[in-house]
């Protein structure tokens, strides 16, 4: 049974924009256009595995912007796959085109049937300060 969500209200305006305001190759226009519905689809089955929709609709919002600005066929295809965060020596390594929220979705999804080791546990927690916790003090705020 499909999730109803308000996909819609994000992909629909900025795809339009992209077909509207398009330069550059054909082809690396229709790579943009093919990688949003597939990024939209990435986010279908986001909310088919339980993860917020207010968050879904932020991965997607970036996510789309970060492909309607790409200038490359390869910069389309990075921002497509799916978040690898690196850890190096006690270091996460940051990727500018995963976005934070996306990273947090995979790590709910990978602790729901994982035992993390400390090290993720650790990046999962930042994470979820870093996107929710900014939420969660915003709306403290308005009271």
């Amino acid at each position: 049974m499909p999730v109803r969500s308000n996909l819609d209200a994000v992909f629909l305006p900025t795809v339009s924009q992209l077909v509207a305001t398009s330069k550059g190759p054909e082809k690396l226009f229709l790579k943009k256009l093919a990688t949003c519905w597939a990024v939209r689809g990435v986010c279908e089955k986001y909310l088919e595995k339980q993860i917020r929709e207010d968050l879904v609709l932020r991965i997607l919002e970036k996510k789309l912007a970060l492909v309607s600005e790409a200038k490359t066929a390869d910069e389309v295809d990075q921002i497509l796959r799916q978040p690898r965060p690196q850890y190096n020596y006690g270091i996460w390594e940051e990727n500018p085109l995963c976005i934070p929220e996306e990273e947090l979705a995979w790590w709910s999804i990978v602790s729901a049937n994982n035992v993390l080791r400390p090290e993720a546990q650790e990046r999962f927690q930042k994470l979820f300060a870093q996107v929710i916790g900014k939420e969660a003090m915003a709306a403290h705020e308005k009271f």
